[in-house]
């Protein structure tokens, strides 16, 4: 079982322990991190008010990334 979540956000290293399993993103970016562009619109993911977009590092060396 993973006990920890390690991704970037907006370039910064986040590490987080014990994560608890009913955080959603949304929350966690607004609630935590303090990132109020993402808004709980319908509350179901119709609207897009919630919409974050997710990108990937294709070159590390060139820091090129790809948004999915």
């Amino acid at each position: 079982m993973v006990d920890h979540l390690f991704f970037y956000v907006n370039g910064k290293e986040i590490l987080e322990r014990n994560v608890e399993p009913e955080w959603n993103l949304l929350w966690y970016l607004r609630n935590k991190l303090r990132l109020t562009g993402s808004k709980l619109g319908c509350g179901e993911g119709g609207c897009g008010a919630c919409t974050v977009l997710i990108s990937r590092c294709i070159d590390r060396n060139s820091d090129e990334i790809e948004h999915r």
